[in-house]
């Protein structure tokens, strides 16, 4: 019983859009649904019974849809406030004051503009990794990450957490936790200003705990279904607390991007994080801390995650610190 319900309460989670697209097909059949996207011959459409659909653009007839999209050709780039279905096989009707035919072929891509946001917006995912060995050495390696994001008008709250546990021969290696807050504020409508928090904490290593607050602008180059791509600057404080009890602080600038894209139809999502710190201090020369993933959607709610990880940072006494990570993990998308 419990089961049921959590599974009714998923699906009134993912259903939440509206589905009024229609698109026709050459063998007769027709889907229902809402549109995502048209880009590389493919069509992306959200469905109700059967979830996220790939169709390729040259079995479709025609198609309609009541909804403002923005449609992109070889030469130019046109809002039409509707699609109207053609008596024309292979084409449709673009609705913009005039009505106007158009070859589906001629399609390079065709998405919905993102409005001005006037109410919440919540989206996120959460993935998990288990690597489990048994060869010359043992190894046991647990990896979570949660990342969520929220958005009301001209604010975007961020929230990030990841937890990693390892061990070799029975030995623990590796054990960390992480927590990051950010929130923007639009002041314009690519321009945000940023304010960061964050907390590690590490249970090994010599570094026990690092905080870091930074505030500063940032620039949203493009935001669509396609995915999105961000870079912002922040000045502010790292704090670093040693296992022997001594700490040490400085004053740091960090540079930032988020860079995310759909491809092949929205079956995969390709996303490189990166945040690179230049403290000023005569100890440390600069820090990395990137991530670069490849996601696998495997339907409207899961996913699965190849990703590879990299820390590095760079000490004026030789004492570097560079550790890759590379894992296969499963994941929930909302």
């Amino acid at each position: 019983m419990l089961l049921r319900s959590w599974f009714f309460i998923l699906i009134c989670l993912f259903s939440g859009h509206s589905l009024a697209d229609t698109v026709w097909l050459d063998n007769g059949d027709r889907l229902s649904g809402r549109i995502e996207l048209i880009e590389g011959g493919r069509l992306v459409m959200a469905t109700e019974l059967a979830g996220t659909v790939t169709v390729s653009v040259s079995r479709i007839r025609t198609l309609e849809s009541d909804r403002g999209l923005l449609i992109k050709t070889h030469d130019h780039a046109e809002r039409a406030l509707s699609l109207r279905a053609s008596e024309t096989p292979g084409e449709v009707l673009l609705v913009n004051g005039a009505v106007q035919s158009l070859a589906l072929r001629d399609i390079r891509q065709l998405l919905e503009p993102r409005p001005l946001i006037e109410d919440w917006q919540w989206s996120g995912k959460a993935a998990a990794a288990l690597d489990v060995k048994q060869a010359d050495s043992d190894t046991r390696d647990l990896d979570i990450s949660v990342d969520t994001k929220a958005r009301h008008g001209d604010w975007r709250h961020e929230l990030g957490y990841e937890f990693e546990r390892d061990f070799r021969n029975e030995q623990k290696s590796r054990h960390v936790w992480e927590a990051e807050y950010d929130l923007s504020w639009f002041f314009a409508d690519k321009w945000f200003w940023q304010t960061s928090l964050g907390y590690r904490r590490d249970f090994l290593e010599e570094v026990a705990r690092r905080r870091q607050l930074g505030v500063g602008p940032g620039y949203e180059w493009w935001n669509n279904s396609l995915g999105h791509f961000e870079t912002a600057a922040r000045l502010g404080h790292l704090r670093l607390d040693r296992r022997d009890g001594s700490a040490w602080h400085a004053s740091a600038l960090a540079l930032e991007w988020d860079y995310r894209r759909f491809l092949f139809g929205k079956r995969f999502e390709l996303y490189h994080t990166a945040e690179t710190l230049i403290p000023d201090a005569s100890e440390i020369r600069w820090s990395v801390d990137a991530e670069l993933g490849l996601r696998y959607l495997l339907n409207s709610w899961a996913s699965l995650s190849l990703i590879a990880d990299w820390d590095y940072l760079n000490a004026t006494d030789g004492s570097d610190i560079n550790y890759r990570r590379y894992r296969l993990g499963m994941g929930i998308n909302w």
